[in-house]
């Protein structure tokens, strides 16, 4: 008898190539990897405060140290966001990262979800932004959208911080993969006034650390930051994240290497997916929605290419999957076992 467990470990021995990790693939920056060699990094206690840290990202951000919160992922900010600020009533939109309506529903939060539309892409709009009201109390957005990888344009975003401004809301804008976007700054949250702001970004995915968890958060306010700050269970940001972080950022040419290489490698990566049959949806991110009615989830990672299914995703369904987009080799290759498939299936069909 085969117990599911154990398939399922058998099944991960075997992955080979990850496309289903959202991290930049380009390797982490040399300035960072030099600090990670060096065993000190391990053994010196984490400073709770991040002092060093914060400093540096609130430079790189242009605010202040004040204004900046720390955390492993962008997820655990969003509950340290809910913990400490209590909303009662918050809007999302959907399809969008499920993890933000289980920390709202987790809180006692009441989430109303707007559907973004299939035949426009998933793309939002500025009808999004006529549902906030007095009642809202936090929007969450995200910004290239996860898993749709499509960007709030300024005009939209600007739209949704007026109506955060005139309610009373907390906007929080997870720009997380938003860094490896050409002319990222014209799109980011960070721009719109308003002292109700929060903006997510994620050290790991930006500059291909997924395995040191780093990310923090940005705050308009400071008194809004220092509430977040304390609250929820949050463990410290460990010493070799801390300093390898801090390193990361002062690579001044890797984010416009890593967004103009991934550039290319999506327009590649949409244009040799669609030519063999796939149905792909537009995307600025470095990661690609696409359908198919077959389990290719299942039938890739047989082939050692693991890649996201999003069949229990609000907004989607069955038949719609994720890839990241990788360098060319690896790009290549997916590309290749899935025609193989797909002739497959057309030859057993006929």
């Amino acid at each position: 008898m085969s117990f599911p467990i154990q398939q399922e470990t058998r099944s991960k021995r075997g992955i080979k190539y990850d496309h289903s990790s959202y991290a930049c693939p380009l390797g982490m920056p040399e300035g960072a990897a030099r600090v990670l060699g060096d065993m000190s990094a391990f053994t010196a206690a984490p400073d709770p405060q991040c002092t060093a840290l914060r400093k540096k990202i609130a430079a790189f951000e242009g605010t202040q140290p004040e204004n900046i919160v720390c955390g492993s992922s962008t997820a655990e900010l969003v509950y340290r966001i809910v913990v400490g600020l209590r909303p009662k009533k918050a809007l999302i939109c959907a399809p969008t990262d499920g993890e933000y309506k289980r920390i709202l529903l987790d809180n006692g939060c009441n989430v109303s979800e707007f559907m973004l539309p299939q035949e426009d892409s998933f793309a939002l709009t500025t009808e999004f932004a006529d549902c906030i009201d007095r009642e809202t109390d936090m929007v969450i957005v995200c910004s290239p959208n996860y898993p749709t990888g499509e960007l709030i344009t300024p005009y939209t975003l600007g739209r949704i911080a007026e109506r955060c401004r005139e309610n009373n809301t907390i906007l929080v804008c997870d720009e997380r993969y938003l860094q490896l976007v050409r002319n990222s700054d014209r799109f980011s949250a960070k721009h719109c006034a308003g002292p109700h702001m929060v903006v997510l970004r994620s050290v790991s995915d930006s500059f291909g650390m997924a395995g040191i968890g780093l990310a923090y958060a940005i705050f308009a306010a400071d008194r809004i930051a220092e509430i977040v700050s304390s609250a929820g269970k949050h463990s410290d940001v460990p010493t070799p994240a801390q300093l390898a972080g801090a390193a990361a950022l002062d690579d001044e040419v890797y984010l416009k290497r890593a967004s103009r290489i991934l550039t290319d490698e999506r327009r590649y990566l949409s244009e040799q997916l669609t030519r063999v049959g796939i149905m792909v949806y537009p995307s600025h991110a470095n990661f690609l929605l696409f359908r198919c009615e077959l389990p290719l989830d299942e039938l890739l990672a047989k082939r050692g290419i693991r890649i996201r299914s999003f069949a229990d995703a609000a907004g989607l369904g069955e038949g719609y999957f994720g890839v990241a987009v990788r360098r060319r080799a690896d790009n290549k290759r997916i590309v290749a076992e899935i025609e193989r498939i797909l002739r497959v299936r057309e030859y057993l069909s006929i």
